[in-house]
């Protein structure tokens, strides 16, 4: 038997419960668009560019992704001019689309042979002789230009365009994730070809001076690397540091299809390093892999066989929260491919649900207290502050933050909002929602419950009764003691006290345990007792005929709500207390 659940006696607070069966139910598409959540593509992928992509936009993206060059931005060691005229009107563009950001800056770009352009900053070339080596790969298809990065001009210029980053961006909430890149082809952290020469290129020390250098510079926005590093996640877990892959559900996950185990594979790797928890403090994200985004939502698509995984135990095993999927807004899925693609956007990240709300009277005279328990239904949590608010008509309204905190799919947490005026008015119209300080005008961050189209989940909650009786209460007549007895009503919400003196029955034989199923059938129904009625030959007692409220309704007796239609009498609190 719950023990926060009872019937009110002489002294103590009544307490009523909505539990999820109550509540507005699941909903994903509720909370669409979802910020910093699904998938999303690059607006210079389509026509357009950034300024004004032509894209699909079904499933809904809520972030665009960005490539930006290092001698874009970079002209000398301390001259940064791209941010201003690259990187701003970017994240402005997307910003003033509800959009954030995902940036990655690189250095060499793989590209087939006539159209390749490096972008190692040429300042550290002409003025401090840093070597270039080129190379060719026919499995790539491509060619490139990679700089020698054991360079320690080399390093100072990274880790000098990485402090300047943090400094103008760190916490900047029109940015959702910075990918560290920098590093290997596109930024990938590896130089592989079919010449094993050019697997070693990038020595280890680099990429740990580089982790520094982000550790460092951004304390707010999260960050992310190609590779589970041991000095970045596992046993030396930096906060705010998570993971992209970008062949998801092509080598993603072994699921033992292959004949040997596969250690090269994304989570194999994420295991070796002890690193599975990763997402708990940084972001899961990367990129379908390409030759797979057109099929991988077919009913035929082969999943489970090598090399095309099933994409939504890739996403749950990971923990994903975001997804580039070109195919999804330059070509578009249609039919069950859409209905599916839409669905696996919803599972990436969070989904936070109202699972319980509860009112008891308040230390304030006149008001209530509601607390609120929120469920986390996603595979991840949500990275940046994330408060629940509740307001009503009163005018009350009033933030808690902390919702956060609330990390792994199936955990809950409760939010107590105190001084909640007692009025029919207020409490037969609350609003629930949630903010963030990340959350760019018009995109809201919003709960996956309820219906879709809205930013609030309303709930409506029965009035207290009347205020339990003073310390020195009048006496008595002096009359014969009146006898009293135990009754219960079977019903899902808890009656008020006299609801269940007046057409309940005596407690006891198919209800017997307070508070429990017994002999209340199916549908969630609980035995609610008052063993306080009035019991004996004593009639019961005489409920008075509603009295309209100045300026409202009358109150519908048995169930203690204002009703303006017919009053439901039937035993069991509707949430509006009469029909229309």
């Amino acid at each position: 038997m719950r023990s926060d659940i009872h019937i009110q006696t002489k002294y103590e607070p009544i307490r009523f419960v909505l539990f999820s069966a109550d509540l507005p139910p699941a909903n994903a598409a509720a909370a669409r668009p979802a910020p910093l959540k699904g998938f999303l593509t690059s607006p210079e992928w389509h026509t357009g560019g950034y300024t004004d992509p032509q894209y699909y936009d079904d499933p809904e993206s809520t972030m665009e992704f960005y490539y930006i060059g290092l001698s874009d931005v970079m002209t000398g060691m301390a001259n940064f001019p791209g941010f201003d005229t690259v990187v701003d009107p970017r994240i402005a563009a997307s910003a003033s689309r509800g959009k954030h950001s995902i940036l990655r800056f690189y250095m060499d770009y793989p590209q087939p042979a006539g159209s390749y352009v490096s972008h190692t900053p040429q300042f550290l070339i002409d003025d401090y002789n840093l070597t270039m080596t080129p190379w060719s790969s026919v499995d790539l298809n491509a060619v490139g230009s990679s700089p020698d990065y054991s360079d320690e001009n080399l390093k100072t210029a990274l880790n000098n365009f990485v402090a300047a980053l943090g400094d103008r961006y760190d916490g900047d909430e029109r940015i959702g994730f910075i990918q560290v890149g920098l590093l290997g082809f596109w930024g990938e952290w590896h130089t592989w070809t079919e010449d094993s020469a050019t697997h070693s290129w990038i020595p280890d020390a680099t990429k740990m001076e580089l982790i520094d250098a982000f550790d460092a510079a951004f304390q707010t926005t999260q960050v992310q690397i190609r590779y589970p590093h041991w000095y970045a996640v596992g046993a030396n877990q930096r906060q705010g540091f998570g993971l992209h892959d970008d062949s998801f559900a092509h080598s993603t996950i072994d699921e033992g299809v292959y004949g040997a185990p596969m250690s090269w594979f994304f989570w194999s790797q994420v295991q070796a390093t002890a690193a599975t928890d990763f997402w708990m403090s940084g972001a899961m994200g990367g990129e379908v892999r390409p030759e797979l985004q057109a099929t991988i939502f077919d009913d035929n698509y082969a999943a489970g066989t090598q090399y095309k995984q099933d994409f939504g135990m890739c996403a749950d095993t990971t923990h994903a929260t975001y997804m580039l999927n070109y195919h999804a807004f330059g070509t578009s899925y249609t039919g069950n491919a859409l209905v599916s693609a839409r669905a696996a956007s919803d599972q990436m990240g969070y989904a936070f649900r109202l699972a319980e709300v509860s009112v008891a009277e308040g230390s304030v005279g006149d008001t209530v207290d509601i607390t609120a328990t929120v469920i986390q239904d996603g595979i991840a949590p949500f990275y940046y502050d994330l408060s629940i608010g509740l307001a009503c008509p009163e005018g009350f309204s009033v933030t808690v933050g902390g919702v956060d905190g609330i990390v792994s799919e199936g955990s809950t947490a409760s939010f107590t909002f105190t001084a909640v005026p007692a009025t029919s008015t207020c409490l037969s119209s609350l609003d629930f929602s949630l903010s963030s300080s990340y959350a760019l005008a018009g995109a809201p961050v919003k709960f996956a419950q309820g219906v879709s189209g809205g930013t609030v989940v309303e709930v409506s909650l029965p009035l207290p009764p009347g205020s339990p009786p003073s310390t020195s209460p009048t006496p008595s007549p002096t009359t014969t003691p009146v006898a009293t007895q135990a009754k219960y009503i079977c019903s899902k919400n808890m009656p008020l006290p006299t609801t269940i003196c007046v057409e309940g029955s005596l407690a006891g034989g198919d209800c017997a345990n307070e508070n429990e199923n017994n002999g209340c059938q199916k549908g969630g129904k609980r035995c609610w007792w008052n063993p306080a009625c009035l019991g004996g030959d004593n009639p019961p007692p005489i409920t008075p005929s509603p009295t309209p409220s100045t300026g409202g309704c009358p109150v519908c007796a048995p169930t203690g709500q204002p009703c303006c239609g017919t009053c439901i009498d039937s035993g069991k609190p509707s949430r509006r207390g009469c029909s229309a």
